[in-house]
């Protein structure tokens, strides 16, 4: 039987403020905002707003405010790219989350997020017909872990690849809190600090070190772990190769917001395809990411650079 879409995307959907600063401020500092912008948020929006714009069918599922304008905003922006909102859920008691971006010339950003009612999905949300009629089971940055725990369950018992790209909410919650989660995943991609914070290494992140690192989170089960470098690229290790693939080489950095939101969307552009796990359709897949990751980076705001499939192609 065909699957209705190709990626669920799970996760938090917010408004995100992005203020434009010459500079972070100091401890008791004060800075001036030369621009404010209003734009949809939310790591795993971003991703499922990514995939769309590639041309997945693209599904997300996630809380939101009932009846408030955020929410009316962030579902506005998905049906620009034809992502399915029939999954969403609705709080009454709650609004729908936003973020505060500060963002510096050099596209360095500093986030304050409240979640709003993005964190109150909950167990009972994730209904297994729904969650059935995917390809690919996509979980990113939610500090409740149980609506996730439960999706993944469902992908594991049917066979449903589930990627887990975490976001600090989920890390600093430390490994012992977050491994019945990691047990039940399939790919993890995560940052080269998450990755740090998450197993607790204190030196530089050299290659060899993220090689013998890898094995604590390989035993657990998962099948391949990605771990993205900024501008070297990306790490990609399975329980038998490792390999740094390179980054794509940009004109000009604007704003890295998003900038891990959009490589999940283009490594999973690659994955849908095939399904694979085989190391050259991985290291393909993850090309791909580093590809949609460097569109992004150039321009303002997490959503803004994504570039459609038929770039993509012409890349490849």
């Amino acid at each position: 039987m065909g699957k209705k879409f190709d990626v669920i995307c799970s996760g938090a959907a917010l408004v995100d403020m992005v203020a434009k600063v010459e500079r972070h401020p100091l401890d008791d500092d004060e800075v001036f905002v030369s621009d404010l912008t209003l734009l949809s948020g939310g790591a795993a929006a971003n991703t499922a707003y990514a995939c769309g714009k590639l041309g997945l069918t693209s599904a997300f599922l996630g809380k939101l405010g009932e009846n408030d304008v955020f929410g009316s905003k962030i579902i506005e922006d998905f049906n620009e790219v034809n992502v399915s909102t029939t999954l969403l859920k609705y709080s009454k008691q709650y609004g729908t989350g936003s973020a505060y971006v500060a963002l510096n010339k050099e596209g360095d950003r500093r986030i304050y997020a409240h979640s709003g009612a993005a964190n109150y999905l909950s167990k009972e949300d994730i209904i297994e017909q729904e969650i059935l009629a995917t390809k690919v089971i996509f979980l990113s940055s939610l500090k409740n872990l149980e609506p996730f725990i439960e999706a993944a369950k469902i992908g594991k018992k049917n066979d449903i690849p589930v990627i887990l790209n975490p976001g600090m909410l989920i890390i600093d919650q430390g490994f012992n809190s977050i491994t019945e989660l990691l047990q039940k995943i399939d790919i993890f991609i995560l940052s080269q600090r998450e990755f740090s914070t998450l197993l607790h290494i204190q030196e530089n992140l050299e290659d060899q070190i993220i090689i013998e690192k890898a094995n604590i989170l390989l035993e657990l089960g998962i099948k391949v772990l990605i771990v993205t470098m900024g501008e070297r690229g990306a790490f990609l290790l399975t329980g038998q190769e490792s390999e740094l693939i390179p980054s794509v080489k940009v004109k000009q950095v604007i704003d890295t917001t998003g900038a891990g939101d959009a490589f999940s969307a283009g490594f999973i552009y690659g994955f849908v395809n095939n399904l694979s796990y085989a190391f050259a359709d991985l290291k393909q897949n993850v090309t791909i990411g580093n590809f949609v990751a460097g569109e992004c980076i150039q321009k303002l705001g997490a959503r803004n650079g994504i570039p459609t499939s038929k770039k993509v192609k012409l890349i490849l």
